[in-house]
This record gives C-alpha cells, structure tokens and sequence, in this order.
C-alpha cells in the first residue's frame, strides 16, 4: 500500500522521498540514485514513508540517508558506503553546512547530481554547467512577492513569520534584501502560550503589517490566536501565504486576511488527483483541497525524470571501493558521458504542471507560478468571502484589481511633546486661529502627518527643556517624557547627542548641523557730525574764540596808537610796491584769523609793539593746534580701540562681562562633560606623574613645568558656576541687554534673536555642532516612518521652503541697520561736521556776494531814479551846474571811507581812485550820482 502524508505536515525535503520511492517502483535496473536529505526535520516523515511505502523488490534500488547538519564528515562516509552497491545520479537536499562537501564528491566522481535547494544557499563552484541541475523549490519562487508587496504598499515596518514547511531556518533570510523597509523575522511558536507572548511582542513593537509563510494547521493556529489578542483590527494587515489551497480558522468570530497562494490549472486537476489516487489506491479521500505545491511540483519532477531516464537509458553505474572514499578518482569517459547526457535531457525538456509550467530558465529548473490574490473573510468559525484582488508572476509581478491591499485605517492619534517656546521652529500661535502653536517644525510636522497617516495631541513639557542626563541616571525634559512613554514623539530643535541616543530613537536630520555661540548685546557708537569739537571742553573753545577777538583788537589798538605804525606814517610810502597793510579791526580779525592755517597770515604789523601782538598770538595759536590735533588723534583711536568678545577665549581672559547657558540646556551640558573630562585627565597624569614606582628615566620624562593639558573648560565651568544660570530663555535675553553679560545658546535659537532684536547679536564661531532631528521612543517603528517622510520631503525640497518661510520671510523679522566697522577709518557720520562747514562757509561767501552785487549795480540805480537825474550824466556836469565860479565841496564815498574834494569850478583834487559812490554838493543842495570814474 502506498500513500502520501497528510497535506501540510511534511517539507520539500520529505517530498523528496516520495519521489524516490515511487520513482524506485517505477524503473528496473541495478542502478541507485543517492538522496541525502536532512536528519532532524524530517525524520518523522521518514519514518512514515518507510512504514507506509513498502518498496517491493525494487530493481531501482533508492538510498536515502538523512544528512547530520553537526558532522559533514560522517555525512559524507554514509553517502560513499551506498555508493559501493553503484550508483548514476545524487540529489542533493540538504543543509548548507552539509551540501557543498556532498557535491564537492559528485564533481569529483563525475556523476550528474540534483540540488532541491534554494539557490542562496550554493556555491558559485556547485554550479558545474555539464553534471549539476539546479532545481529551484516552489517554496523560494513564493518569496519573491513579499518586496513586491512592500513596495507597492510602501511599508515601513514589517514582520515575516514561518515555520519549517519553507524551510527559512536553513536557507540566508535574504527576502527582503536592498528593500528599503524595517523587517524582522519570527518562527512561529509550537506552543500556544508561547505564540500568544510572541504576537504581543510584536504588538508592543507597533508591527501593522505581518506576511505568514507556514502550513495550514500553523496558520489555523496562529490566526486563532490573533483574534483572542484583538489583532485583526483595521489597522493590522495579515498576508497568509501557503503551499495549500485550503484555510480556516475555527476561532475567529471576525477578521479578514490577504490569502496567496498558486494558481492551478483545472483541466489538469482531476488528471493529477486520479495519478496520485493510483499511486495511493486505499488513500480516495485525497481531493483538491489536500493538493500541496510541492507534493505536485516533485510528482511533476518525477515525471519529467522519468522521461528523461527513458530518452538517456543510463547503464553504467559509479562504484567507490570501500573504505576509500577519500581516494575517489574521476570517471570514466562513458560514466562522464552518461552524466552529461542525463543534465542535457533535463535542460531540454519542458512539461506542463498543474501550476504552472516547468522548465530551465535562467540557470535552474524553475516553474512558472501564478498567485492569486484573495481577500478571505472570516466570521464566527467559517470562511465568509473571498475577494479576488489579483495576482502575481515573476516576469509581470502585481496586477491588481484594487489600488491598495491595504485596508483603509482609522489615522492613529500620537502625542506630540515640545520642550517649550523655540522660536521659529515652535512658538505660540498669536493669529486666531484652532492651532496652539506654529513655526518651523510644527509646518514639518503637519505635512509628515499627511504623508505617514496620523492626527496628534500637541503638549510642553512641564519643565520647558530637551532633555539632559543627572549624575543618576534619570533624565528630564521631552527626552524623559519619551522614556516614559507619555509621549509618542518629540518635536523641536533637538540635537541629536550619544547619550540622548542610549534611551530614545532619533529620526534623520530635518535641519543643518546647529553648534553653539555667544549672544552680546551691541556695542553703542556714538556719531556725532562735530566730533572734531568735542576732543577739547567747551570752556576752552569758549577762551579760545575770546583770546581770538581780544588779540584782533589789540592789533588795531597798537597799530592806531602806535606812532611808528604805517597808518601813523602814510607819508613813508613813495606809491611803490603794494599798498601799506592798516590793521583796522577788520583786518585784524583777518589776520588772527589766518595766523592759524597753514596759509599764514600775511604782512605783519610795522611797529615792535604790534609784532609782539603778533608773535604771542603766532605761540598761542601753535600751541592750541598741538593740542587740538594730538587730542583729536587720540580720541578717535581710543574709540576704535575697545576691545571686543569674539571668542570663549575672550570670555575666558576677562572678567567685566558675565557669560553662560541656560539651565538643563544642551550648552550647559557640553561645558559641564567638558570640565570634567579635563578634570579626569588632570587626575590620570597626577597619578601618573606622583607614582612612586616609576624609575628615574620614567619620573624625568613627567617632569615638566607646565600642566600638559589644557585647562579652558574648567575656568569657564567654574566660572558659569559662580554667575550662575538663567531658568528661561526670556532671562536670558534680560540679561543680555543689560549689557554686561553674554549668552552662549543654540546658534539658532541666537540667530532668531539677532533677526527680531537690533540691540543683540551672535558672535564667534560655531562650536560643538550636531544636527537637529526629531525623537521617538526607543524601537519605535514611527522612526523609520518620520525618516522616510523627512527624506521624501527633502528631495521635494519642501525643507529649503520651509528655511525661506521662517528665516528669509519671517513675519517678525526687523531690518536693522548696518553698524560701520570704525577700526578700517573714520565714518562720514563723525567727520561730517567738516563738510558741514565748507558748506556753511560757501553758503556765507554767496550771501555777502549777492549783498555786494547789489550795492554795486542796483541800489545807485534806485537812487538815481528817485533824484530825477539821468543815468548816464558824468560828473563834471553836475560839478559844473552850481554857481559860476563858487567853489564845490563834493564828498565821495569809497571803499577807504568818505573823503571831501574842493572844486573852483574849472578843476577840482580827486585822489587818484575808483568811487564806487559819491555825493556832491552845491549851495546847499546835494546831488547824487553813481559813475565808475
């Protein structure tokens, strides 16, 4: 009596054996093929087929020999012990720590040997082109529709769980390789309370998606199971793949799960049900329902073997003398021929199976399988449905019906943490609308809520901080919130540290690499268009322009008073040369004036007393310029000589302005591990430099003057220390603007300062910089989720949008103005005032220009008009219309002063001058004229 086992309980492996057994019914010879199959799998189904497939005087004699996956070596002894009797073929199944030593023998003997392995698990030298026939199982080829699946559904987070009917135990779990997805892989528990603490550890990982490789009893098991834990909700996913075509779940009151398995061609069906019942005549309960993919892929193998025995007539058989396997040598040419003749006739051949057709493609014996897809729906106990959703193939891969398997799920809600106001990436919304909160993050968070599929419930923190670790271990902030899982997600500028890293799963950065800087309020310059005023005090400005006009009218006392002056001495000039200076005290407030430029100030007084006037006011005069221009000099340097911060070394080396970080924040941590790691080397090389033990030449080369490490830290710790530390950012920025005292923050979080407060700004270099990402719960599945999400959104460039919105088009953004940098020159805004002069000067000189203009040509004009007498009438006529021969007393006018002629009427004594004016008398009455003489 002959019979299969019982649908689902037996693997490829176990398969292989009913094909040996039957095919040693089948074919007379002396000849033996060599199965090696393996041992701890299988044993069970081994000991069935013997017991239940009696083989009765078999003339194809078939050794099976189950395989030690411990000991190859001992393997190996059995398979060349059977290979005494003779042998043509070897067909290898077993474990790849057996198989490459198995194959390695068949190349060496020259004999055709199988592999119904996956094909992972061979060598590159077992693929001998003339002697080995790769045949791929039906198992491995169902593989290939999981990445299909996860990337049409663009899945995150996924789990695989199977058991030994795909033998993934054995073979490199490689299904997922190069996918970009978070997978795992699980063997189903045997045990129910062990299954049901599995499922709920994959429950608390938050896995939505699970793919089931198993047979049907597993998987009735299993998905029992999943409906007593309440995972059949709308947001879990169950793909159920099966060598079978049959399932239940006698447990599940409701549910549904995405079926797939092969499709079968029904027009063959009842053939092959009727051939196998022939094989198995006491076995007619076997039916379709029963039908297993590889039970018919290897009935199928066994019928193409069979043909190709028929065509290749193998006669001759290989024989290794006992007890020297080791010492084998290669075949004959005709054993070799034979070899080759049999993988020929396999590589040629195609036959038509049941699912799919067989033949070799692309280097292996393969079928081409068509799966379905179906929806099955379970309620109380029975299959309620299936919805066809379409199928797959190697070459076309998914061609649905529908356009997602994924069922439509309710969006989850997370709880989102922020650790307080941050502005722009998380400030309160002041417009009036539903949101609490706005800026740089939240815009991100929204648009990768859309992208992933959730709503959130936004809240801060209590204590309004990131997170930092105490000296015990505990943590505080958003970071705790995390660890404690109050919240889902936390969402800010959060640097991504090492130690965050230990407790919590950090996303890919959202944001540049952020350091740290000092913020300082900015330095007053005064401007001051008369700046050059203000280098002496007023009081002397005030002496010095009284010394300036009392030396004007000492000029032009002495020079009246004294009889030796040229005023006193007209008659000393001969009207040679120029004219003799009279110092009136127009000129000299002239030439005090002149005395204190460069260009000097001209002829100097005739009389000794006047020239010692002079020369006092020439020292006077020498002295306040000194003065004057070293204290200008020294005034603008020292203005540009103050002394900035730049650096922590200038906050360091003085000890005016206070400095340090906020409270709990990641600045304040960065100093603080800083100052103790320096502290603990300074401990190692006291140690090292006090150790007694040290010989002589050891002790010398520590001897050194200086402390070799430096020290920075620990005074900038210290000092922070005794400032002590502000609580809120808005402290922060108070104390920053009473100007003595700076701020070491974010550099970001000090650049949106500097863009809404011009009295503020970031100075030095960054330092200690890390990027900004968002955090989750440690494991949690949301990170690769976000991580997608941020990586699709940078691609769109939707982060540089996001950068221009809330940097560049800010809506409190303040343009300030710019601060000219003195130490490269003088501004126009303090040397202006010179300008100013030249410009009142010019002004002045154009005034007293119009003035004279006008007393020149339109006020004689006017006069003349008003008197009646014509405007060209010369002077001699109007000399001459007075009484006959009476004398004249004309009185002219001219830039000297007035002076009085006498005329007789035929001639009259005018100085030889011009007379820009003049008046004329005659018997009383007065006539006025304006002629250029």
């Amino acid at each position: 009596m002959k019979m299969f086992t019982a649908p689902g309980s037996a693997s490829l492996p176990g398969m292989v054996f009913l094909l040996l057994e039957i095919a040693g019914t089948i074919f007379p010879t002396s000849a033996q093929i060599v199965a090696v199959i393996d041992k701890d799998k299988n044993s069970s189904v081994y000991r069935t087929l013997h017991t239940r497939i009696p083989v009765a005087s078999p003339k194809y004699n078939i050794t099976m020999i189950q395989a030690d996956d411990s000991n190859s070596i001992n393997t190996l002894d059995q398979v060349c012990t059977s290979m005494n009797k003779g042998g043509f073929a070897l067909l290898d199944a077993t474990a790849p720590a057996v198989g490459p030593l198995i194959r390695s023998f068949a190349r060496t003997l020259g004999m055709a040997y199988f592999t119904l392995v996956d094909q992972s698990t061979l060598l590159p030298v077992d693929f001998h082109p003339q002697l080995h026939l790769a045949v791929e199982p039906p198992g491995s080829a169902m593989f290939h529709i999981i990445p299909d699946i996860v990337k049409h559904e663009n899945l995150t987070k996924v789990a695989i769980l199977y058991d030994e009917s795909f033998d993934l135990h054995v073979i490199p779990k490689r299904i997922l390789t190069g996918v970009p997805t978070q997978h795992l892989y699980q063997e189903i528990s045997k045990d129910e309370t062990a299954l049901s603490s599995q499922l709920k550890r994959l429950k608390d990982l938050e896995i939505k998606v699970f793919f089931v490789l198993s047979n049907s009893t597993t998987i009735t098991a299993l998905l029992g199971m999943v409906h007593s834990l309440n995972m059949f909700e709308e947001k879990y996913n169950w793909f159920v793949l099966s060598k079978g075509s049959n399932l239940n779940c006698h447990k599940c009151k409701t549910g549904s799960v995405i079926r797939i398995n092969g499709k079968h061609n029904f027009e063959m069906l009842d053939n092959y049900i009727r051939a196998i019942r022939n094989l198995l005549p006491n076995n007619h309960a076997y039916n379709a329902l029963a039908i297993q993919l590889d039970e018919i892929f290897i009935y199928d193998f066994q019928m193409m073997l069979d043909e190709v025995l028929k065509d290749t007539h193998p006669t001759e058989a290989f024989s290794v003398p006992k007890d020297d396997c080791y010492g084998v040598k290669n075949s004959t040419d005709i054993l070799y021929q034979q070899s080759k003749r049999i993988i020929a006739a396999f590589k040629e051949m195609t036959r038509e199976g049941l699912y799919g057709e067989i033949r070799f493609i692309n280097g292996s014996l393969r079928q081409k399988l068509v799966l379905n897809l179906q929806r099955q729906t379970f309620s109380e106990g029975l299959s309620s449905g299936n919805t066809p959703l379409g199928n797959w193939t190697e070459s076309n891969g998914l061609v649905l019906k529908v356009k997602s398997l994924i069922e439509s799920q309710t969006k989850r809600t997370l709880r989102v943490v922020i650790a307080g106001k941050y502005p722009p990436f998380v400030y309160e919304n002041k417009n009036n609308s539903n949101t609490k909160y706005t800026g740089y993050c939240i815009d991100l968070l929204n648009k990768i809520a859309t992208i992933v599929g959730f709503d959130y419930t936004i809240y801060e923190v209590p204590d309004g901080l990131v997170g930092a670790m105490a000296d015990d271990g505990t943590w505080n902030g958003v970071i705790n919130e995390l660890i404690q899982k109050k919240a889902d997600i936390a969402v800010g500028p959060i640097s991504v540290m090492a130690e965050r890293e230990n407790v919590v799963d950090f996303t890919v950065p959202y944001y540049d690499l952020v350091g740290l800087t000092i913020l300082m309020k900015k330095p007053k310059f005064e401007y001051f268009l008369f700046k050059f005023l203000i280098v002496l005090h007023h009081q002397v400005w005030l002496c010095i322009i009284a010394a300036y006009f009392l030396f004007s009218v000492l000029l032009c006392a002495f020079d009246k008073l004294s009889p030796f002056s040229y005023q006193n001495n007209l008659k000393l000039w001969k009207g040679h040369g120029p004219e003799p200076r009279i110092f009136t005290l127009k000129e000299g407030v002239w030439f005090c004036m002149m005395s204190l430029t460069p260009q000097g100030g001209g002829e100097a007084p005739r009389a000794l007393s006047g020239r010692l006037i002079a020369a006092t006011w020439w020292l006077f005069g020498f002295i306040i310029i000194a003065t004057y221009t070293a204290n200008l000099a020294a005034h603008l340097t020292v203005s540009r000589m103050e002394t900035l911060i730049k650096s922590l070394d200038d906050l360091s080396a003085q000890y005016k302005v206070k400095y340090g970080p906020r409270n709990g924040s990641a600045a304040m941590v960065y100093f603080k591990r800083m100052a103790e790691i320096e502290e603990r080397f300074y401990s190692i090389w006291k140690q090292m430099s006090l150790n007694d033990s040290l010989d002589a030449v050891e002790r010398a080369k520590l001897a050194v003057w200086d402390y070799p490490v430096s020290n920075k830290y620990t005074k900038l710790w210290e000092t922070m220390k005794g400032h002590g530390f502000s609580n809120t950012l808005e402290e922060s920025i108070e104390q920053v603007m009473s100007g003595e005292y700076a701020y070491i923050g974010d550099a970001a979080e000090n650049k949106y300062q500097t863009l809404t407060n011009c009295e503020v700004e970031a100075v030095g270099e960054e330092f200690s910089r890390k990027p900004f990402a968002f955090a989750v719960q440690d494991g949690s599945p949301l990170r690769s989720e976000i991580s997608n999400a941020i990586l699709q959104l940078l691609n769109e460039r939707f982060l540089e949008k996001l950068k221009a919105r809330w940097w560049t088009e800010n809506p409190e953004k303040i343009e300030c103005p710019n601060i000219e940098d003195e130490s490269e020159g003088i501004s126009i805004k303090n040397i202006g005032g010179v300008f100013l002069v030249i410009a009142v000067g010019t002004g002045l000189a154009l005034i007293c220009l119009a003035f004279e203009f006008y007393l020149y040509r339109y006020k004689p004009k006017l006069e003349a008009k008003r008197y009646g007498v014509a405007k060209k009438q010369s002077r001699a006529e109007l000399v001459t219309n007075g009484v006959n021969g009476s004398s004249s007393v004309n009185t002219s006018r001219t830039s000297n002063g007035s002076l009085t002629t006498i005329s007789n009427g035929e001639s009259s004594i005018w100085p030889d001058i011009t007379l820009d004016y003049m008046k004329t008398e005659t018997n009383g009455n007065s006539t006025y004229f304006a002629e250029r003489m």
